[in-house]
């Protein structure tokens, strides 16, 4: 049961990457996930709460490790590349396209909360990394939340601006992204 149920949440992230919320049918999600239509009914309900869950329960949504924080050589080139390399290894296009998925008009309101996450939580790590980095005189900002948010920013507008790009385009060129936008941040922020 609990296979059928996992093999039926991998399906249903795998149709909203390729087709998106709207198009994705009931019918495509049981194909895919190798069950009766009948059987994600009485599992989920609906196409809809099959997304909540999906949302709930999968592992999808990428995290802060708290042991970065434990990374840290309290060397702001060293530590930026750490952030925004975890962030960019979790962020992969087909993360972007997934996130992508979610925004369909009949289900932004309950999709947001889940994909607000990532941001919420790499913001909070970068902006407690600059309080830190300030009270150690290391750097002078007035605002480390909002240098915090300028940086994700980037991040983030790189993920999507390569949503369509493959894996190896993908890591090479995020690998390019981290190291000239390190070196511009730094000089901001010193």
């Amino acid at each position: 049961m609990k296979n059928t149920r996992t093999n039926i949440m991998a399906a249903t992230r795998k149709l909203i990457v390729e087709k998106g919320y709207s198009d994705m049918t009931t019918k495509d999600i049981a194909k895919e996930a190798q069950v009766n239509e009948a059987t994600l009914f009485r599992q989920f309900g609906s196409k809809k709460e099959l997304l909540l869950a999906t949302l709930r329960e999968a592992d999808w949504v990428p995290s802060v490790n708290k042991n970065i924080i434990n990374r840290f050589q309290w060397d702001l080139a060293k530590d930026l590349r750490l952030i925004m390399e975890e962030y960019l290894k979790q962020v992969t296009p087909e993360m972007v396209r997934f996130s992508l998925g979610l925004r369909a008009q009949e289900i932004y309101e309950e999709t947001m909360p889940y994909v607000r996450k990532i941001p919420a939580a790499f913001i909070e790590l970068l902006g407690g990394y600059f309080i830190e980095m300030v009270e150690k005189k290391e750097i002078e900002i007035r605002d480390p939340k909002e240098s915090a948010e300028v940086i994700f920013s980037s991040m983030i507008g790189f993920a999507f601006l390569h949503a369509y790009s493959s894996s190896e385009q993908y890591e090479r060129e995020a690998a390019n992204f981290i190291s000239h936008s390190t070196e511009r941040f730094i000089h901001g922020l010193k």
